[in-house]
């Protein structure tokens, strides 16, 4: 039987297991745990509705990265990187804060200046930098 969980545990599920692994078959264990644990800590009613105190923590609408972002200024705080760059370079697509090329191209650059990037970053960091050059051929 597949249950619904409300959209906060089912965002604290997701990044649960960003972080993790969670086992086969135990993802409905996980997600009652989850929810519990939210009840118990006064995030949810017991019908599953965020509380007075999941909206003072900001956390009603959701966990997701894309959650407390409704600014650019929010997203700037959130992402560092992107802090140094003008907000001339930046627009919201779908919901969600996105880059030009020319930020993305001077973060590539950045992340393989940087002596302590992986070389999973590395190379990660080469293949944007070739597709954005295809594009623009």
């Amino acid at each position: 039987m597949k249950i619904i969980y409300p959209k906060l545990v089912e965002d604290a599920f997701t990044l649960a297991n960003q972080h993790g692994q969670i086992a086969p078959g135990k993802e409905n264990d996980v997600k009652a745990q989850i929810y519990q644990i939210m009840v118990n800590r006064g995030m949810l009613d017991e019908l599953g509705e965020p509380t007075q105190l999941a909206v003072d923590k900001g956390i009603a609408g959701g966990l997701g990265p894309n959650s407390q972002l409704n600014s650019l200024a929010e997203f700037k705080r959130q992402f560092p990187i992107y802090g140094e760059f003008d907000d001339s370079h930046f627009k919201r697509l779908n919901g969600e804060w996105v880059a030009d090329a020319y930020v993305i191209r001077a973060v590539c650059k950045a992340t393989l200046a940087d002596p302590h990037s992986t070389p999973e970053q590395q190379v990660e960091a080469k293949v944007i930098l070739r597709q954005i050059k295809d594009i623009q051929d």
